[in-house]
C-alpha cells in the first residue's frame, strides 16, 4: 500500500509540473526571478548543515563535532537582465578529536586532542533562475570570507583565513513570504528556512 501511494503522489507531482511548464515562457528564464521574488526584495536564509572539511576528521577516535549553523540575508538587484541577490552570510561550526601524538617508551600510543570552535561569515552573489512550477526559485552561488577561531588546540588544527565557496540551490516557497531552503556546494551544504520580505 505505501508503494502504491508514492506512486500515486509522484504521478500527482509530475503531471502537474508537466501541466505548469506547457504554460511557461522559457525564452525569459534566465532573466527572471523564481518563486516570484522582485527587484528590491530582501531574502533571509536559516538553517544548518554539514562542512566537509570536519567530517574528514571522522576517522580519528572520540570523533565530535557542531555542525555549521548560518544565516544569510539577501537584496534582489538585477545587473542588466540577469536577476541576481547580493549580501553576507555569518555562522558558526567546531569539531574535536583524539589523535596518536607518539608513542612511549613501552611503545603505547600517547593521545592528544584536537579541538576547534569558531565563526565564518563573508559576502556573496547569487544568480537566480525561474523554472516551474511557480513556488521554485533556482539559484548558483559564490562566497567569498573568513573564519575566526574561538577555541582551538591539537596539531591539526590550521587557520583558514580565507575561505572560497561555490554552491548550488533552491528556495522552495510556500506563500508569498515562508519557504524552505536546500543548497548542496563546497565547503558546505545546509538545508534551513527561507523568508521573503
Amino acid at each position: 500500500m505505501k508503494k502504491f501511494t508514492l506512486l500515486a503522489a509522484l504521478m500527482v507531482l509530475f503531471c502537474g509540473a508537466n501541466l505548469s511548464a506547457k504554460s511557461f515562457d522559457w525564452s525569459k528564464c534566465w532573466c527572471n526571478y523564481g518563486a516570484g521574488i522582485k527587484e528590491g526584495d530582501i531574502i533571509v536564509n536559516a538553517g544548518g548543515g554539514l562542512c566537509y572539511r570536519d567530517l574528514s576528521y571522522s576517522v580519528y577516535d572520540d570523533f565530535k563535532f557542531f555542525p555549521p549553523v548560518m544565516a544569510e540575508v539577501q537584496y534582489a538587484m538585477k545587473i542588466w537582465e540577469l536577476p541576481f541577490t547580493f549580501g553576507g552570510y555569518a555562522g558558526m561550526r567546531g569539531y574535536s578529536f583524539k589523535y596518536i601524538d607518539r608513542y612511549d617508551t613501552a611503545g603505547k600510543p600517547v593521545y592528544e586532542k584536537a579541538n576547534y570552535f569558531g565563526i565564518f561569515f563573508g559576502g556573496e552573489a547569487t544568480y537566480h533562475i525561474q523554472l516551474p512550477p511557480e513556488g521554485l526559485d533556482l539559484y548558483a552561488t559564490t562566497r567569498i570570507g573568513t573564519n575566526i577561531p574561538f577555541v582551538k588546540s591539537g596539531k591539526y588544527w590550521t587557520p583558514e583565513y580565507f575561505q572560497l565557496g561555490e554552491a548550488f540551490g533552491a528556495n522552495w516557497f510556500f506563500n508569498d513570504t515562508v519557504g524552505i531552503n536546500l543548497e548542496f556546494g563546497f565547503p558546505f551544504s545546509k538545508f534551513g528556512v527561507a523568508l521573503k520580505f
